[in-house]
């Protein structure tokens, strides 16, 4: 890895990631839990692929969990 930090990604995996992260952004806010857990879990328990996974279920149904038993809603 270099020393500037940024990091490289193959094909397209961060482009994706990018427009499903800025559309996490414009649905739910920058502050929201669930997109704040993906993001500072990408690279640490999360992989690319995984990333991209919670933040497409996260757009397209609401959550990035399966189930879940008490919603503030």
């Amino acid at each position: 890895m270099s020393g500037d930090n940024n990091i490289r990604f193959p094909g397209g995996t961060r482009a994706r990631i990018e427009i499903e992260l800025a559309r996490a952004c414009d649905t739910f806010g920058e502050d929201h839990i669930e997109t704040l857990v993906i993001v500072h879990s990408w690279g640490d328990t999360l992989d690319d692929e995984q990333v991209l996974a919670a933040l497409r279920k996260l757009n397209n149904t609401g959550s990035m969990f399966d189930d879940v038993t008490d919603r503030a809603d």
